[in-house]
């Protein structure tokens, strides 16, 4: 029998994957928001997801998509 301990236990990892995904793909919407070219939302994403492991890496993204 499944108990209450383990149905919270997987309901916080669904919600801590779902937030970690919103934060890795926030750049990107940014981006596309903003209304960058093709080009630079396609580096946004490429630097989001190779260099997102590093805390440099994301805000380098964050910050290419978020400038006017």
């Amino acid at each position: 029998m499944v108990s209450l301990a383990s149905i919270l236990w997987i309901i916080k990892r669904i919600v801590a994957v779902g937030v970690l995904i919103c934060i890795i793909l926030t750049p990107t919407y940014l981006a596309v928001v903003n209304g960058r070219e093709k080009y630079d939302a396609m580096r946004v994403r490429f630097g989001s997801w190779i260099f997102g492991w590093s805390i440099i890496g994301w805000l380098f993204a964050l910050f290419i998509s978020a400038k006017k």
